[in-house]
């Protein structure tokens, strides 16, 4: 909802719950399992890849490389657009050395593909895989871009865009072009034209080229993958000993994976490095963390993965990227949120709560998990201590917040900074009188002023969001049975173009509606939404008999007595 609504708070507020409550979102919905975080990439192991490859071309399955081999350029779109499960956008070129979802169609403007140049006089021709060959004496730039166009043509292969039918064949086809790739990148290093990027581009191909083979079952290669890694940790180019880091930790994944005794230290010190490099705020880099924690608690070792959700947290939670900081909270795993969410359950229930309780609570979640997604959990829970009109617990979680995340430049500093803002104008709206100059949604005038003497309901909702309409039906019981005292009147947010007017037919929505667009570029979102500090949905202001702000309700139960004080 682009209406200056929190992503956080809007994000799920289709949970059903008791007759007591409007529907709402529940802090702690959204937190993952540890065991579930799926950190793919560089850490797969070999011996696993391998037996998957093979199975796939026995079973005539499509085939796709599941090594770490694949280390991308993390300052693609295209890659930033995979990282969080986005379709790469149309036409995008899908860089070099990416792995490539099954499926993803290839875009048509790649760079030239020196696979298909055995006979540059036939380039253009359609392309048969049995010709590609590996020309001689290639200039160095030629040599780069054969390294580009095998990575492309083993995407193809892999997502079924080559033409080849045959898994055995593709299976076959892929590992010949690693293969050729992988004397590609070694005649580019040792290519005496070559200067110094251009040999550092040799020898992380050579790296992927192994990696590659040995994710589709080349043991040989795999073995030597490990060994040149190792050596690798030596060079003085940064970014090839970090893709020699990401290689090393997927192996001692495997390690761990295979029980050996010191692989859980072994991956520590890996991911250690990896956080000291300057590859630190690469994506790549929080992925293979990533994974590394994840199998890490998987097999116990509780130690080894809180340093490693440790150095989640230090590198990333507080990035100015909010993407990238919810990724962060997500890979680092969260703890055990069980004390407070009884403690919200018993509050939600009515149970008194004592405040310097919850606020220990507060302060022990916030040590042990200083992320995004704890953030968001809690600004949810104070808008529910909102609700429940237990204005002590949602001051105290605000100020806890804020204590904790005074930063704005960070994505938790402007999620909290949020949170706090949106409070201030629910608070500095209840007592004003609200009769805005829009329109209907059918273009006509609309005025709070011909409904003086009556309750009005005001349910600000969106098309875009089903849930904001699932408290209409009460609403429209509640009309129906006082229609001389209550009225409803809702304010609309959908964005401009929006087909309004026909969705309310279609839906037989038969009271009145503001129409308020949103604006996905104004500074402001929506005036209207931005006005009522509104995070969540369903969303409900009350006027009072002189069209002034009563109150800005989230429960039935809190709904029911805002009515009978004003109906007294």
């Amino acid at each position: 909802m682009s209406s200056g609504c929190s992503d956080s708070e809007t994000a799920d507020t289709s949970k059903a719950t008791d007759d007591a409550k409007l529907p709402l979102t529940q802090p702690g919905e959204s937190k993952p399992d540890v065991n579930e975080t799926d950190a793919a990439g560089a850490g797969e192991g070999r011996a696993d890849a391998a037996a998957t490859a093979r199975d796939a071309a026995e079973k005539g399955e499509s085939l796709a490389p599941t090594s770490p081999a694949a280390i991308p350029d993390q300052s693609t779109a295209a890659t930033k657009s995979a990282m969080v499960g986005e379709a790469i956008p149309a036409g995008e070129a899908i860089p070099a050395g990416e792995a490539v979802p099954v499926g993803t169609p290839q875009p048509d403007n790649q760079a030239p593909n020196l696979l298909t140049m055995a006979d540059p006089a036939g380039a253009n021709d359609s392309v048969d895989p049995k010709r590609r060959q590996l020309r001689a004496n290639l200039t160095p730039d030629e040599l780069h871009e054969f390294l580009a166009g095998a990575d492309s043509d083993i995407q193809a292969i892999a997502s079924g865009a080559s033409g080849i039918q045959d898994p055995k064949e593709a299976f076959a086809e892929m590992r010949r072009i690693s293969q050729m790739k992988l004397e590609a990148a070694r005649r580019l290093q040792n290519h005496t034209d070559a200067n110094a990027d251009a040999r550092s581009d040799g020898a992380r191909g050579e790296l992927q080229s192994l990696s590659h083979l040995a994710a589709l079952g080349d043991l040989k290669s795999a073995m030597e993958l490990e060994k040149l890694a190792t050596a690798n940790l030596d060079s003085d180019d940064s970014r090839l000993v970090t893709d020699s880091r990401l290689v090393l930790i997927g192996f001692a994944i495997e390690s761990l994976q295979n029980g050996e005794a010191d692989a859980p230290q072994r991956i520590v010190q890996l991911v250690q490095g990896l956080a000291n490099s300057d590859a630190s705020s690469d994506i790549p880099a929080m992925m293979v963390m990533g994974q590394a924690r994840q199998v890490l608690t998987q097999f116990d070792h509780d130690a080894e993965a809180k340093a490693v959700r440790n150095m989640i947290i230090e590198l990333y939670a507080d990035s100015s990227d909010p993407q990238i900081a919810k990724m962060a909270a997500q890979l680092a795993g969260n703890v055990q949120f069980d004390e407070i969410d009884n403690l919200l359950q018993l509050a939600i229930d009515g149970e008194s709560i004592d405040t310097d309780k919850w606020t220990d609570a507060v302060q022990a979640l916030l040590t042990a998990s200083p992320d995004l997604q704890t953030v968001q959990y809690l600004a949810g829970a104070a808008l529910q201590f909102e609700g429940l009109n237990q204005q002590d617990l949602a001051e105290a979680t605000y100020n806890k917040l804020q204590e904790q995340f005074p930063d704005t430049n960070t994505a938790t500093g402007q999620e909290v900074q949020l949170a706090i803002d949106a409070r201030k104008s629910r608070v500095d709206a209840i007592g004003k009188t609200f009769d805005p100059d829009l329109k209907s949604i059918d273009g006509g005038e609309l005025s709070i002023a011909d409904y003086r003497g009556k309750i009005v309901l005001m349910p600000l909702w969106a098309m875009g969001f089903p849930e904001s309409l699932q408290l209409i039906p009460h609403l429209q019981d509640l009309e129906e049975q006082s229609p001389d005292d209550i009225a409803i009147v809702g304010v609309n947010l959908d964005p401009a173009g929006a087909p309004v007017a026909e969705f309310v037919r279609q839906n037989k929505l038969n009271f009145s509606s503001y129409r308020a667009e949103s604006s996905a570029t104004a500074e402001v979102p929506n005036e209207v939404a931005a006005r009522f500090g509104m995070v969540s949905m369903p969303f409900l202001v009350v006027l009072d008999q002189e069209g002034r702000v009563a109150s800005i309700d989230y429960t039935i139960a809190q709904l029911q007595q805002t009515l009978k004080r004003l109906q007294n």
